[in-house]
C-alpha cells in the first residue's frame, strides 16, 4: 500500500511541472510598474477601485484596464473591468505600456494609436519595481459576464467627465 501512494506522489512530482509550464511564444507580454503622475487618471482609478469593492459582485473583477488614446485633439481613455479569465485585458489594437496598483487593485495601461506624447506627462517608469510577465487569456476563453466600461473625456489637471458607462449592472447591487 505504502508503494502505491509513494508511486502516485513520484508520478505527479515527475508529471505536475510540464502541466504548470507557462505557455510559450506569443502569449507573454512583460510590463514594468508605472508611477501614476496625472491627479485626473489617479482620482479616476480609485474612484473605479472603490466602486468595484463596494458592489456586490466586486469581488469577481480583480483587475483593471485603462487605456489611453486620442479623439480630434481630445484625450480619452477607457476603463475596463477585468475579470479572473483575463478575457479582454489584451486586445489587438492596443499597445500594452505597464502596470500600477491602487489599493491592492491591479491596473493594466495601454495605448490605442500610433503617437502618444502625453504618456511621459501621465506616467513615469519605476525602475526599482521588477517587471511583471502577464499572459494573454484563451482566445476561446470568455469573460463570466460582459465587461463593465466606462469612457472618460480627460479635462486637464483636476477634472474628467464620464462620457458613457455600459455592462456596470454586472457589479451588481
Amino acid at each position: 500500500m505504502k508503494t502505491k501512494i509513494l508511486a502516485i506522489f513520484l508520478l505527479l512530482a515527475v508529471s505536475l511541472p510540464v502541466f504548470c509550464t507557462p505557455p510559450e511564444g506569443d502569449d507573454k507580454v512583460v510590463l514594468s510598474y508605472l508611477d501614476l503622475n496625472d491627479t485626473t487618471v489617479e482620482f479616476v482609478a480609485f474612484d473605479i477601485h472603490s466602486m468595484i469593492l463596494r458592489k456586490k459582485k466586486g469581488y469577481l473583477w480583480p483587475a483593471v484596464k485603462v487605456a489611453f488614446f486620442k479623439d480630434k485633439d481630445e484625450l480619452k481613455f477607457v476603463v475596463t473591468a477585468i475579470d479572473n479569465s483575463w478575457s479582454n485585458m489584451f486586445v489587438p489594437d492596443e499597445t500594452p505600456r505597464g502596470y500600477f496598483t491602487v489599493n491592492g487593485r491591479l491596473f493594466v495601461v495601454a495605448t490605442k494609436g500610433e503617437d502618444f506624447p502625453e504618456f511621459s506627462k501621465i506616467f513615469s517608469l519605476d525602475e526599482s519595481v521588477p517587471e511583471k510577465t502577464f499572459y494573454k487569456a484563451d482566445n476561446t476563453v470568455k469573460p463570466i459576464a460582459k465587461n463593465p466600461v466606462w469612457t472618460y473625456l480627460h479635462r486637464g489637471e483636476e477634472m474628467a467627465t464620464v462620457l458613457d458607462s455600459v455592462h456596470i449592472e454586472n457589479l451588481g447591487r
